[in-house]
């Protein structure tokens, strides 16, 4: 594997990969996908082994390897004269290195071959000047619902051996191993494993490979393996290295940090699934991992949240550091998105490949991803392809302005992609919990000016001068709305219809719910009220709200509101009043006894959240008005904070770094966002130190736990959320706009910018090396030829002026067509089961929680 970076990860550093089938290369199936993880036991457990839990159906099934050499047995780490260590790791793919014995030398490649096959091809070396003999075990166990499964051993019926793993779920995986054979048990096997013995000369080789296939049916099962180990695999392993060519190795002055890069990418592309009948495009996952891809209802419409769907929020952290890597898997997620729009020009905001659909009109974000993606590649074709789709959605979100004054509202608190606003949070106890399409707000007026400003770059680019024309009066439209919500100092939300920030007020407190509730208070601004009642059992109370007082021009105003119109969850109801007080006069609840409280005030629109930055991010703010951003945003009172920039001022009320009892945290989107606007703005250098801020944090994280997931504490290297989560990468795409290196070929690279790096950098990708300094920028094509531009040369796309004629590029092998045995085929099997007297115990962990993602 020359193009896969070499790494040195031992085995007392925690690192967790699971290997998953590559979307790009085989099928990985959203109904059915089986990950494996490839696991460095701890001193009392198996050195090395594959272990999965079929996508949620075991508690944990494991494939150990376990040596004989003379009188020893080597199967912990302490056994092995060099203990085992990862040193290369792709999306579908992981080396481990060991020492068995002083001259034996391992490599060991785990594959996913595809959802449902993975494999081992383990090369042994003799590096001692005397003839080995060995014995190698491959040592299984299994447990379901807490219980461990009993495991058989098959005996074909030309004596060649496999491994039944037992029933598991709707499962019956086999696993078989190239050569195995009764000889080395004397034709009686105590325990669950395969063996062979192995014989190598001095300086010689040998190989060893085995493989598993998870299908309903054992003989399919046993057959589907059998079929990928009588094919080569060099045109399989030549694919995967070809494939890491296209990934970037940076080099960005700290090894943990190219650690973190090489991981982010490998996550990046293993979230990609293969397309369905209800998505005809690769899409996304949030996280591909052992216990989760299996569907009960077969199509994948059951998954959790985390694979409910393509989520814009990713896509966006995504799809610009997928283009240099593979273009059209990048345009596979607009191309979905596009599909699924309806002739009204509504786009839901998370489709999936099982036929989900979220409800809410999509994030506005689309256009902003088609012209990032056109302006890397110049693919005008593409434009042209997706310009009237895009301009359709475009209209539909400037439809979505209930009080038709210029500045639409959100429909659904899901679709901003965050639901811990304390300003809205409508299902947290610790939140204000105000209706969101009661409120006017900053952020949606970005991106809304965000779409209209790549919409008409997009309409430049196809030539077509009516969509310039009015979507330039529209964007203009939108950036004079803007200037409305601007009070001095910051951006911040105002109610729909009285166009009025409120700083809010506490008007009831642990009122009785069968009582009237006399206020007689005047409110500083005129606000809508916030009700809310807790208590009584978990069924919806049989109410009706009242409130009586004056409206936000001093008239009469009463409001009647049925239990049908609050928002319940956990004993609690919420409501917003439908219309802006300027005076209560009082409350009271028809039909609630005394069990239950009541709570009012006036709601606070004047909280200080991470969407009063967004602005920023559209690029086209006055400079004053960005600099005030900027200061905020890097203000350690407000945003800035040891580990990143978090999403709820640090001063608010309901700030709480971990996120957990308010809002807060590290989620890395919303940060790529607002540095995105540094760099636009031309404050390179606050970026880039908050970036590494984040990679500091992360990579802390990941050398402690061995992971990423899906938000960070603001303050501590803790992370949080579902594991492995793609949300909870290395902000990738924010990272080549600051170092300023993006190779999209053999052939072009964009470079330049201001160097705020500090140090040296480098990047190779598809052969092409860019390193970059503070006195120069150096680029070497495959070609031979080189070139040099001044340390802070403008963004500019270089092209080598010889490229390698086509016809001596290589081009990528195919893999093996893998067909599946027939029913007829397997038929023909004869299997004589020999079941072991009990199953090993190759230390289990408990069973992973199947839980969803928490926010």
């Amino acid at each position: 594997m020359k193009n896969l970076r070499r790494q040195s990860i031992p085995p007392e550093q925690p690192f967790e990969f699971h290997i998953a089938a590559d979307a790009r290369m085989s099928q990985a199936d959203y109904g059915d996908d089986q990950a494996w993880l490839a696991r460095l036991g701890s001193q009392d457990e198996s050195a090395i082994a594959m272990q999965s839990q079929f996508g949620g159906r075991a508690g944990l099934a494991s494939l150990a390897l376990c040596w004989r050499v003379g009188n020893l047995l080597i199967r912990k780490r302490q056994n092995y004269a060099r203990p085992p260590s990862v040193t290369a790791f792709a999306p579908n793919f992981i080396q481990i290195e060991a020492g068995i014995t002083s001259e034996l030398e391992l490599v060991a490649s785990f594959i996913a071959l595809d959802s449902h096959v993975s494999a081992g091809q383990l090369s042994l070396r003799n590096t001692g000047e005397d003839p080995l003999e060995l014995q190698f075990e491959l040592l299984g166990s299994a447990s379901v619902n807490d219980r461990k499964a009993r495991l058989n051993v098959l005996t074909m019926e030309d004596l060649s051996l496999a491994l039944h793993l037992g029933q598991i779920g709707n499962l019956n995986p086999v696993a078989v191993v190239d050569g195995a054979s009764h000889d080395i048990y004397g034709w009686r096997i105590k325990d669950p494993k395969l063996g062979m013995p192995l014989a190598i000369v001095p300086g010689g080789e040998t190989t060893v490979k085995f493989a598993v296939a998870g299908l309903p049916d054992m003989r399919d099962a046993y057959s589907l393996a059998l079929n990928w180990l009588s094919r080569p695999w060099q045109p399989y392993l030549e694919q995967i290295d070809r494939a890491a060519a296209a990934l970037p190795k940076i080099n960005s002055g700290s090894p943990e940090w190219d650690l973190l890069l090489d991981l982010s990418y490998a996550q990046l592309l293993k979230s990609f699934m293969s397309s369905t009948a209800h998505l005809p495009h690769a899409s996304m996952v949030a996280n591909r991992v052992s216990n989760r891809g299996w569907s009960r209802r077969g199509d994948g419409s059951d998954h959790v949240r985390a694979w409910a769907g393509q989520d814009p929020t990713l896509a966006y952290l995504a799809l610009p550091a997928l283009v240099s890597v593979d273009a059209e898997l990048a345009k596979s997620l607009i191309r979905n998105w596009l599909f699924a729009q309806e002739d009204s020009g509504h786009i839901d905001n998370q489709p999936g490949l099982g036929g989900q659909r979220q409800g809410p009109l999509m994030l506005p974000i689309l256009a902003r991803l088609c012209q990032q993606l056109v302006d890397l590649t110049g693919d005008r074709d593409f434009a042209d392809e997706v310009l009237p789709g895009l301009v359709s959605f475009f209209g539909t979100w400037m439809a979505a302005d209930a009080d038709e004054d210029g500045a639409p509202e959100w429909q659904s608190e899901r679709q901003q992609g965050y639901i811990a606003f304390p300003t809205f949070g409508s299902r947290l106890p610790w939140a204000q919990g105000a209706d969101i399409q009661q409120m006017e707000t900053p952020d949606l007026l970005a991106y809304l000016i965000s779409e209209a400003d790549a919409l008409v770059a997009l309409g430049a680019i196809c030539d077509d001068e009516a969509i310039v024309q009015v979507l330039t009066e529209q964007r203009d439209e939108l950036e004079a709305k803007l200037e409305e919500f601007w009070t001095g100092e910051r951006y911040s939300y105002r109610d729909r219809d009285s166009h009025l920030t409120s700083v809010g007020a506490l008007l009831l407190d642990r009122g009785a719910g069968d009582q009237i509730h006399e206020i007689s208070q005047e409110l500083p601004v005129p606000a809508r009220l916030m009700i809310r009642v807790v208590g009584g059992r978990s069924q919806v109370p049989r109410i009706t709200l009242k409130l009586e007082g004056r409206d936000a021009d001093g008239a009469p105003c009463h409001i009647e509101a049925p239990a049908s119109q609050f928002q319940w969850q956990n004993r609690q109801g919420n409501y917003t009043s439908e219309a802006p007080f300027s005076y209560v006069e009082r409350i009271s609840v028809e039909g609630l006894s005394r069990v239950y409280k009541v709570y009012a005030s006036a709601i606070d629109s004047s909280r200080l959240d991470i969407n009063a930055l967004l602005p920023l991010w559209t690029g086209r703010l006055p400079k004053e008005r960005a600099e005030a951003l900027v200061k905020l945003a890097m203000d350690e009172e407000h945003f800035l904070r040891p580990k990143g920039l978090t999403m709820v001022s640090a001063s608010d009320r309901n700030y709480d770094p971990s996120n957990a009892r308010g809002g807060g945290g590290i989620w890395l989107y919303w940060l790529t966002l607002v540095c995105q606007g540094m760099i636009k703005a031309g404050y390179r250098e606050q970026a880039a130190t908050v970036l590494k801020r984040v990679l500091d944090m992360q990579s802390r994280t990941l050398a402690r736990d061995g992971k990423l997931a899906r938000f960070y504490h603001a303050d501590e290297a803790k992370s949080f959320g579902d594991e492995h989560h793609v949300g909870g990468i290395a902000p990738l795409s924010l990272l080549h706009d600051l170092i300023g290196i993006r190779i999209l070929s053999a052939e072009q690279a964009w470079l330049g910018g201001d160097f705020v790096w500090q140090r040296p950098v480098s990047v190779e990708q598809h052969g092409v090396a860019v390193s970059r300094s503070e006195q120069e920028i150096r680029i070497e094509f495959p070609s031979g030829h080189s070139q040099s531009l001044p340390a802070d040369a403008p963004w500019q796309l270089v092209t080598d002026p010889g490229p390698l004629p086509a016809d001596e590029r290589p081009e990528p092998p195919e893999a093996p067509d893998i067909i599946l045995p027939s029913q007829a085929e397997s038929e023909k099997l004869s299997i004589k089961v020999d079941a072991p007297d009990s199953p090993a115990d190759d230390q289990p962990p408990p069973s992973a929680p199947d839980d969803d993602e928490r926010h």
